[in-house]
C-alpha cells in the first residue's frame, strides 16, 4: 500500500531544484505507484505476495499460538486450548473424549455451520445434559448420539458448568476461573464408536465475525440508523461483510471493552471523511447480478491474527473490492471498484509546458499480462482452496504476439465465485491499460488527491474526455501539483451475469466416513445336520455369502422366528474365506424362520444388513439316538460333584470367611465393630456352650456383616470310652467389594445341623449362596444329608441352580427317587432306583425311543433299524 503523504513530504523538500527535479518528482511517484495499492495489482504486476490471511483449516496448538479475530463470514480450525478423556458408556471407561477449542480472541457473532473430518453436518437439539447439541449426522439407533458441540460468543461471564462439574479431572481440571472472557470457543464432545471414528475428530467452523460499526448505519455520522461508534452495542448488520466497513475499523481501531487490540490507535473520525466512506461503503453494498440473483457487489472475510501487520491486512481486504486507499495530510480514503465520477477536467493547455512531462504508452513484456488464474476458499467445497475458471482472452494473446501471458492470483478473502470472477474479469481489464502520464499543473489543482479521477480531452494525445486515476501527488512550493496518473475506463467493471460468469464445477466433499457396505451374495437355505453315520439327526439352516471381498473379517447372523418376529439365535463367525456356515442351534424342525446377515469390516466401518430371508426347516424329528446323550450326562454328572462339593466344603468356607473379615478389620483405616456373647455350662465329662459373633467392617473398597450362631453339646464316657457330639450353626454373611473396578455382592445363608456317637455320624445342611457382578449373577440352594458308620457313606442332595446368560437346573441325588399318590394309588409309586424308571402307567404325546421291548423280551421293535424281533 502506497503512502503517499510520506512520499509528497520527501518530494516537497526537493521541490525547487528546476528541472532536475521535477525529474526526480516523477520517478518518485512512478515507485510509488509501482508498489502497487492492492495485492491484484502487485499479482497482475508481476509481483505476487504470500499473505498470512489463507484458511486456517488445520488446528493449531501449542503456547506460541498467535491471538487471531474473525472479520466478516469464514472458516476456522481454531487452536485447542484443553482435551481430556473422561465417563464410561457401559463398560467402557474414558468413552468420551471432549475438546474446547478457541475461535477468535474477541467475540463473534456466532457459528454457521459446523464441519466435521471435511463433512458439513447438522447441528440439531440440545442435549438436556450439558454436552450441547447433537450433530445429526453422528445419531445412532435408539436415539444414541456420539457427537455434540456447544458454543459461547465470547461475552460469557462464568465458566462453562459441564467442563467444571463433568469434563474436569483431578488429573485434568478445568478450574471454574477459567472464563475465557472475551474469547469465542467451542466445546466438541465426541462418544467412542468404532464405526464412527477411525481416530480424533478434525472440525472446521464457519464463523460469522466479530460485530463492527457501520458509519453508513449512523444518523449522526451522515448515515442513516441507531449504530453509533460510542455504543458499540448497536453494532453489527450487513455491514460486518462490507470490506470498506473492516478496514475503516482497522483504522479507527478494534478493541474489547476499552482496551485496545489491534489496528490504529486513537486516530480520530475527522481523518476518515464520513461522507466520502458512506459512499463507497455503498459501493460495496450495492446489488449485482449473481448466480443465485442479485447480490451485494463486494464481500469479504476472514481470519486476522494479531501479529500481521495491519497494512497487510488492509491489503488483504482491499484485494476483495479491487480497492486502493490513500493518505493526504493525515486523512485517509478508499476507492473501491469502478472509478468515481471525475472530479476535475483538464486539456493540454493546462498543462505547464516549462516542467518536464513523462508519457508510458505500453507494458513492457515482462509486465504485460493477457490471462488470470485465481484460486480462492469455496464454502462447497469445505472451504478448501479451489481454483477459478482460467479467465483468457484470445484478443489480447493475439496483441502480444500470441503468447499466453497468465497472473496467478490467490484470494484469500473472497469466498464467493461470482466475486472472483468480476474481479478476474476487471482487473485483467484495467491491467491492459498502460498509458501513464506524469504531468504538471498550475495552483487550481491542489484540490486534488490519490484516489481522484479526471477527464482529458486531449488533441495531442488524441484523447476525448478520457478519464485518468490519480496514483501520486507532489506539491510545489510555488503552489504547482506535479501527478502521475494511470488511464481508467468504468466499462472495466461492467458485468453481464449470462455471459461473463463461468458456472464453477464443484468436487464433491469427501465424506467423513465410508457409505455403508451392503453384504453381497447373502444366501440361505435348509440343510440337515448329520452325525458321525451320516444319519440325518437336527434341522439346519446353510447360510453363505460371497467370500471374495476386501477387509472384510466375519458374517454376523440373525435367526428369527417368520411369525413372531421374535430372534431366537443370534452368532457371528470369523471364518469369512469359508462362503457358509451350517448352523441348527436352537431350531426347530418344520418350522418357517427369517434370516438375515451383514459384513463384519476389518477397519471399522458402518455394514448394512441383508434383508431378511425366509427358510423353511426340514422335518427332522428325535430318533433313538437322541434318548440318551452322553454330552449331557457328563455335564449333569459335572454339576453333581460340583455341587456335592460346594455342600461338604461348608465349614471350611466359614471358617475361612471369619479369617478374612478378622483381617478386614486389621488394615489401615478400616472401620468395624464387633459384639461376642457367649454361655457355658460344664460338670465333669458334659459340656454344653453357645456363642454369638457379630461383626461389621468397612474399608474404602469393601464392606462386609457376619452373624454366626453356634451351639454344642459334647458327652465323653471314661468307662466305654466313646464320645458324643452334637453341634448346630446358623450364620449368615454379606460382603460388597470394588477391586480394581470390579463391584460384587455376595449373601450366605447356612443352617448346618451335625451329630456323631463314636463310629456313627449324620449330619444335615441347608444353603443359599448368591452372588452378583456388573457382568452376571448366580443363585444356589442346597439341601444336604449325610450319614456314615465309618465305612460306607449314605447321601441326599436337592440343589437348585440360575444364573444369568446359562440354563437353571435342579439336581437330585439319592439311591432311590419316589412320587406316590395318597390312597388307592399309593400302591402304584412312581420309582427311580439303579437307572431304572418303574411306573405303572403312562400318557406320552410323542416316544422318541431307540428299542420297544415286551416285559419278557420276547418282542423287541428295533425303532433305530426298523425292525420288529420275535422270539419263541
Amino acid at each position: 500500500m502506497a503512502v503517499f503523504t510520506a512520499i509528497a513530504t520527501a518530494i516537497g523538500g526537493a521541490l525547487g531544484l528546476g528541472a532536475a527535479g521535477i525529474a526526480v518528482v516523477g520517478a518518485v511517484l512512478q515507485a510509488a505507484v509501482g508498489v502497487g495499492l492492492n495485492l491484484i495489482a502487485k499479482a497482475l504486476a508481476g509481483k505476487p505476495e504470500e499473505t498470512p490471511f489463507s484458511i486456517n483449516g488445520q488446528m493449531q496448538s501449542g503456547g506460541d499460538v498467535p491471538r487471531s479475530f474473525i472479520m466478516g463470514h469464514t472458516v476456522t480450525a481454531g487452536s485447542l486450548v484443553y482435551a481430556n478423556t473422561w465417563g464410561n458408556s457401559g463398560k467402557t471407561p474414558n468413552a468420551y473424549f471432549t475438546q474446547v477449542i478457541a475461535l477468535s480472541d474477541i467475540p463473534i457473532s456466532g457459528v454457521s455451520q459446523l464441519f466435521v473430518n471435511g463433512e458439513a453436518v447438522t447441528i440439531g437439539t440440545l442435549d438436556p445434559d450439558g454436552k450441547g447439541n447433537r450433530i445429526t449426522e453422528y445419531e445412532t439407533g435408539g436415539g444414541n448420539n456420539h457427537l455434540w458441540i456447544k458454543f459461547h460468543d465470547g461475552t460469557q461471564v462464568t465458566a462453562d458448568s459441564f467442563l467444571t462439574d463433568t469434563v474436569s479431572t483431578s488429573n485434568n481440571p478445568w478450574q471454574p476461573t477459567r472464563i475465557g472472557q472475551g474469547v469465542a470457543y467451542a466445546i466438541l464432545t465426541s462418544q467412542i464408536d468404532p464405526e464412527l471414528f477411525t481416530g480424533f475428530p478434525a472440525f472446521k467452523f464457519e464463523l460469522q465475525g466479530i460485530k463492527l460499526y457501520d458509519p453508513s448505519k449512523d444518523t449522526t455520522a451522515g448515515g442513516v440508523g441507531p449504530q453509533r461508534y460510542d455504543t458499540p452495542s448497536t453494532w453489527g448488520g450487513d455491514g460486518d461483510d462490507l470490506p470498506a466497513v473492516q478496514i475503516y475499523n482497522l483504522l479507527r481501531g478494534i478493541r474489547y471493552g476499552t482496551q485496545w487490540f489491534y489496528g490504529l490507535q486513537g486516530l480520530a473520525s475527522a481523518r476518515l471523511p464520513n461522507a466520502h466512506w458512506i459512499a463507497q461503503i455503498n459501493k460495496c453494498r450495492a446489488l449485482i447480478d449473481g448466480p443465485d440473483g442479485p447480490e451485494p457487489t463486494y464481500l469479504t472475510g476472514g481470519e486476522i491474527a494479531i501479529g500481521a501487520q495491519v497494512t497487510e491486512a488492509i491489503e488483504a481486504i482491499l484485494t476483495g473490492c479491487q480497492g486502493r486507499l490513500s493518505e493526504t495530510g493525515g486523512t485517509y480514503k478508499i476507492f473501491v471498484g469502478a472509478p468515481d465520477a471525475a472530479v476535475y477536467a483538464i486539456t493540454d493547455i493546462d498543462i505547464l509546458s516549462t516542467e518536464e512531462q513523462t508519457f508510458t504508452p505500453f507494458f513492457g513484456l515482462a509486465d504485460t499480462i493477457n490471462g488470470v488464474n485465481a484460486s480462492y476458499p469455496e464454502p462447497a467445497e469445505s472451504w478448501n482452496m479451489k481454483a477459478a475458471p482460467a479467465l483468457l482472452n484470445s484478443a489480447f494473446e493475439a496483441e502480444d504476439g500470441n503468447r499466453r501471458l497468465m497472473a496467478d492470483i490467490q484470494l484469500d478473502m473472497v469466498y464467493r465465485s461470482s466475486q472472483v470472477q468480476r474481479l478476474m474479469r476487471s482487473a485483467l481489464q484495467e491491467a491492459r491499460r498502460a498509458r501513464r502520464h506524469t504531468i504538471t499543473l498550475g495552483p487550481s489543482a491542489w484540490v486534488l488527491e490519490p484516489g481522484d479521477i479526471i477527464q482529458w480531452t486531449s488533441e495531442r494525445n488524441g484523447y476525448a474526455t478520457k478519464l485518468f486515476r490519480i496514483d501520486g501527488v507532489a506539491d510545489h512550493a510555488n503552489l504547482d501539483v506535479t501527478l502521475d496518473m494511470t488511464e481508467v475506463d468504468p466499462a472495466d467493471y461492467d458485468w453481464n451475469q449470462g455471459t461473463d460468469y463461468t458456472p464453477p464445477v464443484f468436487v464433491p466433499i469427501i465424506p467423513g466416513r465410508p457409505a455403508p457396505q451392503p453384504i453381497v451374495d447373502w444366501f440361505a437355505e435348509a440343510e440337515a445336520v448329520p452325525d458321525n453315520n451320516g444319519n440325518l439327526r437336527r434341522p439346519g439352516i446353510r447360510l453363505s455369502w460371497d467370500p471374495d471381498q476386501v477387509d472384510i473379517v466375519g458374517i454376523e447372523f440373525e435367526v428369527r422366528l417368520a411369525t413372531s418376529l421374535i430372534v431366537v439365535y443370534a452368532s457371528r463367525t470369523e471364518r469369512f474365506a469359508e462362503g457358509s456356515i451350517l448352523i441348527s442351534q436352537g431350531l426347530l424342525p418344520n418350522t418357517l424362520y427369517g434370516v438375515r446377515g451383514r459384513y463384519i469390516p476389518g477397519t471399522p466401518r458402518t455394514c448394512l444388513w441383508s434383508g431378511w430371508l425366509p427358510v423353511l426347516t426340514d422335518n427332522i424329528l428325535l430318533g433313538s439316538d437322541d434318548v440318551y446323550i452322553d454330552d449331557i450326562v457328563d455335564e449333569v454328572n459335572e454339576q453333581i460333584g460340583e455341587h456335592l462339593e460346594w455342600a461338604g466344603n461348608t465349614t471350611r468356607w466359614l471358617t475361612e470367611q471369619i479369617e478374612r473379615l478378622n483381617s478386614l478389620a486389621a488394615e489401615t483405616g478400616a472401620q468395624s465393630a464387633t459384639d461376642k456373647f457367649e454361655l457355658l455350662a460344664s460338670i465333669g465329662n458334659v459340656t454344653a456352650s453357645y456363642t454369638r459373633d457379630i461383626l461389621v467392617v468397612a474399608t474404602a473398597t469393601q464392606a462386609a456383616v457376619s452373624r454366626i450362631e453356634t451351639l454344642e453339646a459334647t458327652v465323653n464316657n471314661p468307662v466305654t470310652g466313646v464320645a458324643a457330639t452334637a453341634t448346630a450353626v446358623d450364620a449368615l454373611t454379606v460382603t460388597v467389594s470394588n477391586q480394581g473396578g470390579l463391584i460384587t455382592a455376595n449373601a450366605n445363608a447356612i443352617t448346618s445341623v451335625n451329630v456323631a456317637v463314636g463310629k456313627m455320624s449324620a449330619g444335615g445342611l441347608f444353603r443359599v449362596e448368591t452372588v452378583a457382578t456388573e457382568a452376571g449373577a448366580l443363585s444356589t440352594i442346597g439341601l444336604y444329608a449325610v450319614a456314615s458308620d465309618g465305612i460306607t457313606t449314605g447321601q441326599a442332595a436337592l440343589f437348585l441352580s440360575a444364573k444369568t446368560g446359562g440354563i437353571s437346573t435342579i439336581n437330585l441325588i439319592a439311591d432311590r427317587l419316589s412320587i406316590s399318590n395318597p390312597g388307592e394309588s399309593a400302591q402304584f409309586p412312581f420309582i427311580f432306583q439303579s437307572g431304572v424308571l418303574t411306573m405303572n402307567a403312562a400318557r406320552v404325546n410323542d416316544i422318541a425311543a431307540g428299542m420297544l421291548r415286551s416285559s419278557d423280551s420276547k418282542m423287541q421293535i428295533d425303532l433305530t433299524n426298523r425292525r420288529i424281533l420275535i422270539a419263541d
